[in-house]
């Protein structure tokens, strides 16, 4: 027992914020060891796997919640690599976080965004589908859909995307951003006339809100 403790970095006497706390300073550690692109990365891998066979132990003892912490821990050091654009560990950690808990919208989403940011538009709109598909409620999500949306834009399906961008405004109002990008998915499809109605209805949202 005392090995688990020692790879946690951890007294006996230990609270559930500080083992947490270990945990997640040692899992970061040795991510940013990781070089996904060399023999560096068995190694730090097998580091991290007993990282978090302790982890699981240890929570354990205590009855901690060891998937919600696991589950934090992880999230927040993929969105740190996602804002660092260090795209590959945060498409690692991603698929992590989809292999340990693949009930959660969450993991999903956040998957798309990173792939949204390298461009990988096509695969992007397929995990904003799983999402949608698991939780309701993210179908209504305005960042989320227009995400999307833009992502639909990028491989020309502008059909879908004029679908997305309707059922938004539908739910959130008029959007002049909206409406412009509408005007350009008719454009690219040869559809004048709804070209032009977009277009006609963003000049009036900028005339009748030139003042807000």
């Amino acid at each position: 027992m005392k090995n688990i403790f020692r790879e946690l970095n951890i007294k006996e006497d230990f609270s559930e914020e500080e083992v947490k706390e270990s945990y997640f300073n040692l899992i970061k550690k040795y991510y940013d060891e990781l070089n996904v692109d060399d023999s560096v990365f068995f190694l730090a891998q097998k580091r991290i796997d007993r990282v978090n066979e302790a982890f699981e132990i240890i929570s354990s003892i205590k009855d901690f919640d060891y998937l919600e912490s696991k589950y934090d821990v992880l999230y927040t050091i993929c969105e740190e690599y996602k804002k660092k654009k260090n795209y590959k560990k945060a498409l690692l950690i991603s698929d992590e976080l989809i292999d340990f808990i693949p009930i959660f919208p969450d993991s999903y989403l956040l998957k798309a965004d990173i792939l949204v940011e390298l461009n990988e538009h096509e695969e992007a709109i397929r995990y904003f589908e799983i999402a949608e598909e698991m939780e309701e409620e993210v179908k209504k999500d305005q960042y989320i859909q227009y995400l999307k949306a833009q992502s639909q834009i990028e491989v020309k399906k502008y059909e879908d995307a004029i679908k997305t961008l309707t059922n938004i405004t539908k739910l959130y109002g008029d959007n002049p951003f909206f409406f412009f990008d509408m005007a350009c998915c008719y454009e690219e499809l040869g559809n004048e006339k709804m070209y032009k109605y977009y277009c006609a209805k963003r000049d009036k949202y900028w005339k009748d809100h030139g003042n807000d």
